[in-house]
C-alpha cells in the first residue's frame, strides 16, 4: 500500500506511503462483527453489538442509530499523555459516529441502536482514523446493510510537506492536519477535520492524496472482509 513519491521519512517510508497494515475480522466471539486492525504501531480492536431497542425516552424515530464508545488502554493513554498528544474517550467516540453513520442504512432499522465498541490498545499514530477504518470493518462483518466501507486517513503537514498516515512521533511535531473519512463508491466525504493552517493549494493537495490513499485502504479492507467469508467456505485451508 504506496503510491511513487520521493522523500523519506524517520522510519524509511516515502511521504505518501501507509506504515504496514493488517486487518483480520471476527475475533471477537461474543460481538455480531469485530475486527482488528494494526497500522505499525498503532493497534486498535472493535467489535459491533446489536441492533438493540433504543431507548423509550429517546422517543420513536424512522431512523436507527450508532451509537460508539472509544477506550484507551492505560498504556496507550500514557504514552500519548507524554507526547502530548492527548484525546477523549467521548471527543473520540463523536467522530467515529459522524464518520460511520452516513454509512449505514438506518432508515432499515428504525428505533434500533447498532453499538460500537473500540479500544486503542497501543497508540501509534494516526489513532482516529484507524478507529474508523477498523469500525467499517466491524460493521461490514456484522452484516450490517452500508452504502459503502468508509476507509479514513490522516495527513500531517510539516516543513512543507504532507505526509500519509503520520505516526506518533510525526503528528508530534506537525503544523497542521487533515482527517478525511470517505465512501468511495459515491464519494462522499462522511467527516473532515483540519487543524493548522493551509493555502489553497496545500489543501487541494491534501484532498487529492486523502482520497487517493482512502481508495487503496478500502482495497485493504475488502481484501480482509473476503478473507473471512474464503475461510468459512474453506475451513480446512
Amino acid at each position: 500500500m504506496e503510491t511513487s513519491t520521493s522523500g523519506s521519512r524517520a522510519d524509511g517510508r516515502g511521504l505518501e506511503e501507509f506504515r504496514t497494515v493488517f486487518i483480520k475480522t471476527r475475533v471477537l466471539s461474543q460481538a455480531k462483527g469485530s475486527a482488528y486492525v494494526e497500522f505499525g504501531s498503532t493497534k486498535v480492536m472493535v467489535g459491533v453489538f446489536g441492533p438493540r431497542q433504543s431507548e423509550v425516552k429517546l422517543g420513536f424515530t424512522d431512523r436507527g442509530r450508532v451509537n460508539c464508545e472509544v477506550r484507551f488502554t492505560s498504556f496507550s493513554a500514557h504514552k500519548l499523555a507524554k507526547s502530548g498528544q492527548t484525546q477523549s474517550d467521548s471527543s473520540a467516540a463523536q467522530a467515529m459516529q459522524q464518520a460511520l453513520e452516513p454509512s449505514v442504512q438506518l432508515d432499515k432499522f428504525p428505533k434500533a441502536v447498532f453499538d460500537v465498541s473500540a479500544m486503542v490498545l497501543e497508540a501509534g499514530g494516526s489513532d482516529l482514523p484507524i478507529l474508523i477504518t477498523a469500525a467499517s470493518v466491524a460493521l461490514a462483518d456484522a452484516g450490517v446493510e452500508l452504502y459503502d466501507l468508509v476507509p479514513a486517513v490522516q495527513l500531517s503537514k510539516q516543513a512543507g510537506q504532507l505526509l500519509l498516515d503520520p505516526s506518533l512521533e510525526e503528528s508530534g511535531a506537525e503544523e497542521g492536519s487533515l482527517l478525511v473519512s470517505l465512501m468511495p463508491e459515491p464519494n462522499e466525504v462522511t467527516s473532515l477535520t483540519v487543524r493548522g493552517l493551509w493555502a489553497d493549494s496545500e489543501m487541494r493537495d491534501g484532498l487529492e492524496l486523502a482520497l487517493g490513499a482512502c481508495g487503496q485502504l478500502k482495497a485493504a479492507m475488502r481484501e480482509a472482509l473476503l478473507a473471512a467469508v474464503e475461510g468459512e467456505e474453506n475451513p480446512e485451508k
